[in-house]
């Protein structure tokens, strides 16, 4: 056990993707806490106790796993002409989404010019449709990305010959996820049982957990692992866009300052790390998209 532990870190340590992560964790965390009238020692310390809770976290997916069964995704098995094309789709589909992000900041007034979408034919008419549909914001949102980070990403796979069977809703490993799920679950009952928080819950999962985990972890983790050949690269470059997708909404629309809102950046890239290696550990995604969810409402 103690020689699985130490193995893992030495691997941690020792590759450049988790140091490059690591060291521009502590860089957001220093600048936001310097920017607040903060010491750079507080803001180190902050950072520091941020990569260490993570780093127990990682370990403990290590130590309850016995091997990586990211393979049950066949998408990280596929021949590497296929999957760079089937990579390649993905990131446009992305670049869509992060545009259609950028367009509804834009027409809700938190940036500034011409909404970006403007010129696709009928954009202002989907955009508004949604915006009449019982449930406000939470309804819009989810049926607004369904066909972008669900549909779409489906038809690839389907595409490139990816079957339902050969996919990670069901079997797999359940035991590395099962004191996150406990942690998380007893900090949401803990925080008050309302119709509210349930609410939210809903659509946290509806949105958060099903569309974004499916999106990042169940396609493009597997088809950037299957292109670059190694796992920590594949995860890597799949955290690092997942964290970046945050980026206007939480510099524009939801944190004051940019040094703020990058702090935030970095703690979600951080946390997308250890959904994204508890994927691969596990060859699941539903217990990662519970757990992402129940995140989203007990704020950690």
């Amino acid at each position: 056990m103690v020689e699985k532990l130490v193995g893992f870190y030495r691997r941690l340590v020792c590759h450049p993707v988790p140091v490059i992560f690591a060291l521009l964790f502590l860089a957001a965390k220093i600048w936001s806490n310097t920017t607040y009238g903060g010491s750079l020692i507080n803001g180190l310390r902050s950072g520091l106790v941020g990569l260490l809770v993570y780093g127990l976290a990682l370990g403990v997916v290590c130590l309850l796993s016995e091997k990586p069964l990211g393979n049950r995704f066949a998408a990280e098995e596929l021949e590497s002409g296929k999957a760079m094309k089937g990579a390649g789709l993905i990131v446009l589909i992305y670049l869509f989404i992060l545009g259609s992000i950028v367009d509804r900041l834009q027409r809700q007034g938190y940036m500034p010019g011409i909404p970006l979408f403007s010129v696709i034919p009928g954009w202002a008419l989907w955009y508004d449709f949604f915006n009449e549909f019982p449930g406000g914001y939470m309804t819009a949102n989810i049926l607004r990305g369904a066909p972008f980070m669900v549909l779409a990403p489906a038809l690839v796979l389907r595409w490139l010959g990816v079957k339902r069977g050969e996919f990670g809703f069901s079997g797999g490993d359940l035991k590395p996820a099962t004191p996150f799920l406990a942690i998380y679950m007893a900090a949401f009952l803990f925080g008050g049982v309302t119709v509210e928080r349930w609410a939210f819950l809903l659509y946290a999962i509806l949105h958060a957990g099903f569309q974004e985990e499916f999106f990042f972890r169940g396609v493009m983790q597997p088809l950037f692992i299957s292109v670059t050949k190694h796992p920590i690269m594949g995860i890597g470059l799949s955290v690092c866009l997942f964290a970046l997708l945050h980026i206007p909404d939480f510099v524009f629309r939801v944190y004051p300052t940019v040094p703020l809102a990058l702090s935030s950046v970095a703690s979600t890239g951080l946390f997308g790390s250890l959904m994204a290696y508890g994927v691969y550990r596990t060859g699941m995604l539903w217990p990662w998209m519970l757990i992402h969810a129940l995140s989203n409402v007990v704020g950690f």
